[in-house]
């Protein structure tokens, strides 16, 4: 019992756990993690910061990314949970209250806030003070990017989708841009792409959000920055409902141009088809937009060969459901022709030749006439496979012998890949690889 008189003592306040957590991360990262880096990776060890050194450089980051995966092992005695025991799966929580999933998006976020600053020239919590820099943007390193021109894709986010309008009083051009790309962030693979976000305006990823930040190929930032939000808009008038809008704009922004093009009638027949399967698969499938559009083009292809094909759809050319309609294949032999030349030609060449067709033409001239060259040779070799299995069909009906398509288009697959693999790597541009 307290003395009469005497003030009661005072009782600790009990520290927030989120609060509590995210010191611990903070320490382990700045400790323990960047000395097993300052050893995987000698030139660290100069730098007295080790950890300040990798979060302000996306090249670094991004290596370190690829060496925590590659040499998982070496952080085998930082990845227990409160037992001590081992945590091998990344989306189990950690000692430290987090799961490895967790505190890779903490790391992504904290280098795209350390880019945005050095790339906006000023800071994003500036003083109350301080007005908005005019600073130059930071030129995006060279060589980083294969097919894109980093500059002028964000002026074509810009031309297609509006500038940002001047900063208000009291923030700053980073921290606005931060503040609307932050929740859209984390993958370790959206860490090589920092340079192509800032040049997007803020107000497109307070619309898109992780309609952009999901899309993870230089191939697909380019198609979304080519699209305009008038067609956003225009593919939203056909949706009609404000949920499946947003579905389509988390899982793939890029199916809103095949919405336009399909219609209110045309998508309610090939979405009808795909209602089956998860949201990301379907928008996937609608993005393909060639074969999208054919799918309700073509008149032989009816909703039960839409449910059939499914599976494959999202990473099927035009050509190749010509192909398997051309074969007048019934629904039970559609999967197994496509499973029967994935496995006699393997996943790289059967992409090639069966998978989309880039429509993004690089800049440089000589790639440009590459990247022709190698779409018709992936053309013309579809049609000569189906063009042969159907000869080889014939001759072995006529000769009196028993084979199905799935024989004869595993022996043809079989026979042409070497000269089909040799081909495609002497002729695939720098934008596809070989």
């Amino acid at each position: 019992m307290a003395s009469p008189g005497k003030p009661p003592s005072p009782v600790a306040k009990r520290e927030d756990p989120e609060a509590a957590s995210r010191r611990e991360i903070s320490r382990m990262l700045k400790g323990p993690v960047a000395e097993r880096f300052s050893t995987l990776v000698p030139p660290l060890a100069a730098h007295a910061e080790v950890y300040k050194t990798v979060m302000e450089s996306p090249e670094l980051l991004d290596a370190c990314f690829k060496i925590f995966r590659s040499r998982r092992d070496a952080f085998a005695d930082l990845l227990v949970d409160e037992q001590d025991q081992p945590v091998e799966a990344d989306d189990v929580r950690l000692k430290c209250g987090r799961s490895v999933n967790e505190i890779i998006g903490m790391c992504v976020r904290t280098g795209m806030r350390n880019f945005a600053e050095a790339h906006f020239g000023d800071s994003i919590t500036p003083a109350k003070d301080a007005k908005p820099a005019k600073a130059p943007p930071k030129a995006p390193s060279k060589g980083r990017f294969k097919l894109l021109n980093v500059i002028g894709l964000g002026e074509l986010f810009k031309r297609n989708y509006g500038t940002d309008r001047p900063a208000p009083a009291g923030i700053s051009n980073s921290g606005r841009f931060y503040a609307s790309i932050k929740d859209a962030l984390d993958f370790e693979w959206q860490v090589r792409f920092f340079p192509i976000y800032v040049q997007i305006p803020a107000h497109v990823f307070n619309k898109l959000g992780v309609g952009i930040t999901r899309m993870d190929t230089e191939t697909r930032l380019q198609q979304l920055a080519q699209l305009a939000v008038n067609d956003i808009s225009k593919a939203e008038s056909v949706l009609k409902n404000p949920q499946m809008i947003q579905e389509m704009l988390d899982n793939n922004v890029l199916a809103s141009s095949t919405v336009n093009e399909l219609g209110s009638i045309g998508f309610a027949n090939i979405h009808g088809a795909l209602d089956h399967l998860d949201a990301k698969k379907k928008w996937d499938v609608l993005a393909n937009k060639d074969t999208a559009l054919r799918l309700h083009e073509d008149k032989r292809i009816t909703q039960q060969d839409i449910v059939a094909l499914s599976e494959y759809l999202d990473r099927l050319n035009e050509f190749a459901l010509d192909a398997i309609f051309d074969l007048r294949l019934n629904r039970d032999q559609m999967q197994m022709f496509l499973k029967t030349a994935e496995e006699n030609l393997g996943p790289k060449l059967f992409m090639a030749l069966f998978g989309p067709i880039q429509t993004v033409v690089p800049d440089d001239h000589e790639e440009q006439q590459k990247l022709r060259r190698y779409q018709n040779f992936t053309q013309s070799s579809l049609r000569g496979l189906v063009t042969a299995v159907k000869q080889l069909e014939d001759n072995l009906r006529r000769s009196g012998g028993e084979s199905g398509i799935a024989e004869c288009l595993g022996t043809v697959c079989r026979s042409r890949r070497p000269d089909l693999e040799a081909e495609i790597k002497k002729l695939a541009p720098v934008s596809v690889g070989a």
